[in-house]
């Protein structure tokens, strides 16, 4: 997949940074020298992809500031996934620390074509992709 830098496709990172797949997890806990349970309580919050079963999929905490809004490690609240919020990864000029390697996601989508893995994003899809990857893992 192409990659592109401009403010459309990096608005996530300052907004809503999203979900990591399985295959995500030990690439970043490697590249910051972490097992994967303490990237887990350090960095990333689990988002429910569904109810019934109860399925999480890991994402980078959300910062406001200096704050963060939701407690590494924990299911975000309710009102987490509606509230904007910079990427965890971002440093405090606003560049990725882990770009090297780049979860699936970040790579992805492309917000100046509103594309997801190269095809049209349709929200649906996009869901349902990630539920499939993180069915297994149910809590």
């Amino acid at each position: 997949m192409p990659e592109c830098s401009c403010e459309k496709c990096v608005s996530a990172c300052k907004n809503d940074p999203g979900r990591l797949i399985p295959e995500d997890l030990p690439k970043l806990a490697e590249f910051l020298d972490l097992s994967v349970e303490e990237l887990i309580i350090s960095s990333l919050v689990m988002i429910p992809l569904s109810k019934k079963p109860e399925v999480y999929a890991f994402a980078p905490a959300k910062m406001k500031g200096k704050r963060l809004l939701a407690k590494p490690g924990t299911v975000v609240p309710d009102y987490y996934t509606k509230e904007r919020g910079t990427c965890i990864f971002l440093d405090e000029k606003g560049l990725c620390t882990i770009q090297d390697v780049k979860p699936f996601e970040c790579g992805a989508y492309m917000g100046c074509k509103h594309t997801f893995m190269g095809k049209p994003y349709k929200e649906r899809q996009v869901e349902e992709y990630f539920l499939m990857k993180w069915k297994k893992y149910r809590k």
